[in-house]
């Protein structure tokens, strides 16, 4: 069993106080040479879809070392948090991911729109005060964190952006993000993650119009390796010469967008099955698997350096 570290020890607190049995500690992601991450949005709604996800979850991070959970927004269905102190806070995410190894397990969450119809404050607050199990992670709207570390450089920079705030006003984040990803920072993969998909596969006219694709020639002067996001109500893999490799990771939502169709059949992979997905980096590789509901792996694409 691996050993539970200081990182982990609130949240050993927290489950040994409502009686759960002990977790398996997610390993420190800060030196690793391969990270493995779970991917996931649109898991806000309490429902049994949502419940099913987050058990195959689990499985899914017994099969291999696994450092975190992407949590890609729509964390709060319909209207987000009103406190910290919301009762949505346990069962849609403390007791929802009640396995033994999401339980000793960040999350690294972003704002989605149904997220901003309440408190983002509050989603702020309860990492900063690491309430709960202390998992929760959300060190502002927009923030950054490193994974791993290869030869003296960082092997994975993410960039976790509010997108909702940056389809309004992209200034400020596009600013962030050009400082985070500047030139002379020694990262191997950069990563953008975020609600709001950069490229869609969607017929949905109002979806279409939140993507943020007239944004992308940012992404690519700053020589973005991949974005991850949940806001299309399918999960989708578009690889795509020249840019980013665009994932929807979708999530247990009760809504499911149908008839869709990959404009280019050799590089893009939709389907409208609900689920999560794996990233899993290493210095010379960046691979993507999209899981359904089960677990099970639908689709997989890989990036080389």
């Amino acid at each position: 069993m691996r050993a539970i570290g200081r990182r982990s020890l609130r949240a050993w607190m927290w489950m040994r106080s409502v009686g759960l049995s002990e977790a398996v500690a997610a390993p420190p992601y800060e030196r690793a040479s391969c990270v493995r991450l779970l991917a996931v949005g649109r898991q806000g709604y309490g429902n049994l879809r949502t419940l099913q996800i987050a058990s195959a979850m689990d499985r899914v991070a017994r099969e291999e070392t696994t450092h975190g959970v992407l949590y890609l927004g729509d964390n709060f269905y319909p209207k987000g948090v009103r406190s910290t102190t919301d009762s949505q806070w346990q069962h849609k995410f403390e007791r929802l991911y009640s396995g033994k190894y999401l339980r000793g397990m960040p999350f690294f969450a972003v704002v989605g729109n149904h997220d901003a119809e309440g408190s983002i404050e509050a989603e702020l607050e309860y990492a900063r005060r690491r309430l709960g199990s202390g998992r929760w992670q959300m060190d502002g709207p927009a923030y950054t964190r490193d994974f791993g570390s290869v030869q003296g450089k960082v092997l994975v920079r993410a960039v976790f952006l509010d997108t909702v705030a940056l389809n309004r006003d992209p200034s400020t984040q596009l600013q962030y993000l050009a400082e985070a990803f500047a030139p002379e920072v020694p990262v191997v993969w950069r990563v953008v993650v975020g609600h709001y998909g950069f490229r869609s596969l969607t017929n949905e006219p109002y979806t279409r119009k939140l993507t943020l694709t007239h944004l992308l020639p940012h992404l690519q002067a700053l020589g973005v390796d991949a974005c991850l996001t949940a806001n299309d109500r399918f999960q989708q893999i578009l690889d795509r010469p020249g840019e980013p490799l665009h994932l929807a990771a979708n999530g247990g939502g009760d809504k499911a967008e149908t008839g869709l169709r990959a404009e280019h059949p050799e590089t893009d992979f939709v389907t409208s099955q609900g689920g999560f997905a794996v990233v899993t980096v290493k210095k010379s590789e960046l691979g993507i698997e999209l899981r359904d509901a089960r677990g099970i792996v639908t689709f997989q694409r890989r990036r080389h350096k």
